[in-house]
């Protein structure tokens, strides 16, 4: 019965998470409809144009190439903790967590974890991966920030971040870490929970290895480095005076912003950010709206819609 029962299950879940998806689509696209009402929507639409159809195909190759990157790593993160998942099986797992980013801090991405249950794989695994995942995208973005402004604050910022993930290895390096939480919480409810979190704790000690932090946080520096050079090239083309890695550097502020802001994909708080610092620049409203708009769609966006597609396609199979 508990074999029967765990595929509908999961179908469930499924189901449910792609109607939550639903909703941040409603949400981008009302903040999307006040931004056309501001600028116009003809005017807007005469900017698309101006960027054309191959700068779009651009954007989203582009994309395939950030993501590929960020799921070599998620593989590594795997093989690190001695987790072996076939990559034609693992790899629609990863994509379908894109279907979550519009959440704060992208914590829907944890949706791979019960999907990865039915591989064998504990959910403390996956979450700590989940958890490296997340804390080396964060010393990579901060480190491109520091190397476009050679501003030692940011310098002091992805040390520190770096810093918090090292603690945290020391603090779980140590036996009784998890024993004193569950002698503090001795109810049988917390059980399962606390067996989670030990084996979440041995798989973060796997994983976080000072040989492979720097290229785990090289792998974001590159793949939203890329993504950011897209958006420099989509303002360039819209305002021919922008500065290429100036708009790299608005490109990783606005990110940064829109996460810190914990609002779902940072919807609204990025391309306010976009749109603000373009137009701190000299560029016109309408082409910053246009630029903030198209890298949000090649990247935010086609994120989600690929990781709809792979749920689909999961849903389908259990």
């Amino acid at each position: 019965m508990n074999q029967q029962t765990a595929p509908d299950a999961t179908a469930r879940r499924i189901d449910a998470l792609i109607h939550a998806v639903t909703w941040s689509a409603l949400l981008g696209g009302l903040i999307y409809l006040g931004l056309g009402l501001w600028v116009g929507w003809r005017d807007l639409w005469q900017a698309f144009v101006r960027l054309g159809l191959t700068a779009v195909a651009l954007g989203m190759l582009i994309s395939m190439f950030s993501y590929s990157l960020r799921f070599a790593r998620w593989e590594m993160l795997l093989r690190a903790m001695r987790i072996r998942v076939p990559w034609q099986a693992n790899l629609p797992v990863y994509l379908s967590g894109l279907a979550l980013t519009a959440t704060p801090g992208k914590v829907g991405e944890t949706i791979r974890s019960p999907l990865l249950m039915r591989f064998g794989v504990p959910a403390g695994a996956s979450l700590a991966a989940f958890f490296i995942d997340r804390l080396t995208d964060l010393i990579g973005v901060l480190a491109l920030a520091a190397a476009l402004s050679l501003d030692w604050r940011w310098f002091a910022a992805t040390l520190a971040a770096a810093i918090i993930g090292f603690l945290l290895r020391w603090l779980t390096a140590h036996p009784g870490t998890v024993a004193r939480w569950h002698a503090l919480h001795p109810h049988p409810r917390w059980r399962k929970l606390f067996a989670m979190a030990e084996n979440g704790r041995l798989q973060y000690l796997a994983a976080w290895r000072t040989s492979l932090i720097p290229l785990y946080a090289l792998i974001a520096f590159i793949a939203y480095g890329a993504q950011g050079l897209v958006f420099g090239h989509y303002a360039q083309a819209l305002w021919p005076g922008v500065e290429l890695f100036d708009a790299l550097y608005i490109f990783v502020l606005a990110s940064l912003v829109g996460a810190a802001s914990m609002i779902p994909g940072g919807l609204g708080a990025t391309e306010a950010t976009m749109i603000a610092m373009l137009m701190s620049r000299g560029v016109a409203p309408l082409e910053a709206t246009a630029a903030a708009v198209a890298i949000r769609t090649v990247t935010l966006w086609f994120g989600i819609l690929l990781g709809i597609l792979n749920l689909m396609f999961i849903r389908k199979r259990v």
